[in-house]
């Protein structure tokens, strides 16, 4: 190894610097923390206010509302933490039962075993799943061949890597033959690159808005009661809402004369109508459309030059004997208006509802039609900015469109499993519009589809004058006294829109508890009323 040897002179110069180094920092040091002590000071004596305030944020934000966890939500939370405190404030119940949201799991129903036979192979590495010599001891056979293939499409590596920012290929291949099955539609006539696998249907559709909202005049027409993704989305973006009526009466159905009306007006208007959204079936309403409705409104965009938004995340959820899920492509197809290019349309479905009801999973997709592919590049590079969607929502969302064939092995428990909870469903929904129905005063038209009913609700004039007096709508106040009063957890009517004068909420009828739900809004309905009477107001 060499030696190193510093003469005198060198040995005397390293001191010096090793000297003036030190001096040098020293000076920094004292520099650094005056100016420290300085701003410090000045902090103290001319106090900043902070750069993101309530009068900085974003004034689109502020104004955005989704009632579905709104105020009522957000109090049934606080009622929850209390009641599960020891030294929490007491109420006359001992849970909270949330109706407010479509969410299956999170009110006991129970999930689906072979996808998450699946699921649980695709997240364990190899030697502990698919290859493990126990594996079979473990796990259905068409499970583990499901997730070996799964996983190959993955490119070998599993969910815990970036996929294609449109999503897995072969994922894509699996919904566009369930869609081409579904509609009976000719085989290969899916396009899976105008398709997109989404961290759920939401996700989807906020990417399709956001496209077509260009400026502060463009307006997407939504139903009036809606889903309130659309009008907070739209309050988001900057865009306008354009309103249209279902007809309460007539089991919330179309009227093709409303539809011409709200677009006759909001084109006097000067008002760039660009989209129009169809929730089939209906969220909050619980309708279903005939085939016929659901081509009139194709022809209805087709005719217009309006993209078609159409919300199909309930197709399963179908209860009335007799009624059938009509897709708004099978209708474009039949009409001729996929080959001629006459229609644009967005179709939107998600593994959160149906039977499968895999909220948590965000699986979901949208499958587009007529969209150019100029357009469709700008998309991707949307979709590219996030890299891609979360990969078990997008296994999750090929297990859905691609289950079991009979004879295979999990085959029988698995249709009797979502048979199971398909008739659960179907006997709540009936349980729970009937006897809301039943109750004076209240009006539920048959929940023939989805997870909801929307009954209306007449109310005393001393509700409407409270709820002025307090700031929020009259259906808010009832739901909160609903809530504090039963430990039930509905939305309020307004956070979907109504007619005016029309007061009510919307419930699911996913709870096991959906009978004693009945009977305590039942009973608390005819006391609700007496503390706001024009007899009390008066005394």
């Amino acid at each position: 190894m060499a030696a190193y040897y510093f003469s005198s002179d060198q040995k005397s110069r390293s001191r010096r610097w090793r000297l003036n180094a030190s001096f040098v920092g020293a000076i920094v040091l004292v520099a650094s923390t005056a100016a420290h002590q300085v701003l410090a000071a000045s902090s103290t004596l001319t106090p900043r206010r902070k750069r993101l305030n309530i009068d900085t944020i974003s004034d689109n934000l502020k104004t955005m509302e989704y009632a579905v966890r709104g105020k009522i939500a957000i109090e049934a939370d606080r009622i929850s933490g209390e009641l599960s405190s020891p030294t929490g404030e007491t109420f006359p119940f001992d849970h909270i039962v949330y109706t407010n949201i479509g969410n299956p799991h999170a009110v006991q129903q129970k999930a689906i075993t072979w996808p998450r036979q699946v699921m649980a192979l695709l997240q364990l590495p190899d030697a502990l799943g698919i290859d493990h010599p126990n594996a079979s001891q473990m796990f259905p056979e068409d499970a583990i061949q499901r997730a070996r293939e799964m996983k190959k499409s993955l490119g070998g590596h599993g969910i815990g890597a970036y996929t294609n920012s449109k999503g897995v290929a072969q994922f894509r291949k699996d919904v566009a033959k369930f869609i081409e099955e579904r509609d009976g539609a000719e085989p290969g006539s899916v396009d899976i690159e105008k398709m997109y696998l989404t961290t759920g249907a939401s996700e989807a559709i906020t990417m399709i808005m956001r496209a077509l909202i260009k400026d502060s005049n463009c307006a997407i027409m939504t139903p009036t009661p809606q889903y309130p993704l659309y009008s907070a989305t739209l309050d988001l973006l900057g865009g306008e809402k354009v309103g249209y009526y279902l007809d309460e009466e007539s089991g919330w159905g179309l009227n093709m004369e409303e539809l011409e009306r709200s677009l006759a007006e909001a084109k006097a208007k000067g008002t760039n109508v660009v989209g129009l959204v169809l929730i089939n079936p209906g969220n909050p309403t619980g309708n279903v459309l005939s085939g016929d409705q659901v081509k009139d409104i194709v022809m209805f965009c087709a005719r217009h030059n309006i993209v078609l938004l159409s919300d199909e995340v309930y197709q399963e959820n179908i209860y009335r004997e007799g009624d059938e899920f009509f897709s708004s492509r099978r209708a474009a197809d039949e009409l001729g208006l996929i080959e001629s290019d006459g229609i644009q349309l967005c179709s939107f479905h998600s593994t959160s509802k149906g039977v499968l009801g895999e909220c948590g999973q965000r699986g979901g997709y949208v499958e587009m039609v007529g969209i150019d592919d100029d357009v469709n590049e700008i998309l991707y590079k949307l979709a590219a900015t996030k890299l891609c969607s979360n990969a078990p929502g997008q296994a999750m969302t090929s297990l859905m469109c691609r289950g079991l064939n009979p004879g295979d092995v999990s085959y029988e428990s698995l249709e009797g499993e979502k048979r199971a909870i398909f008739e659960g469903l179907r006997d709540r929904a009936l349980l729970v519009s009937k006897g809301l129905d039943s109750i004076p005063g209240f009006s539920c038209q048959p929940s023939t589809g989805a997870m909801y009913c929307f009954p209306s609700v007449e109310l005393p004039p001393g509700v409407i004058k409270a709820s002025e007096e307090m700031g929020f709508s009259p259906d808010t106040l009832y739901a909160l006294d609903l809530l504090q009063t039963t430990g039930i957890c509905v939305v309020p009517a307004s956070g979907f829109g109504q007619r005016p004068g029309r007061f009510g909420f919307r419930t699911t009828f996913l709870s096991p508890e959906s009978k004693s739900v009945v009977e305590k809004i039942r009973d608390h309905y005819p006391t609700f009323c007496s503390k706001y009477s024009e007899e009390i107001e008066v005394a």
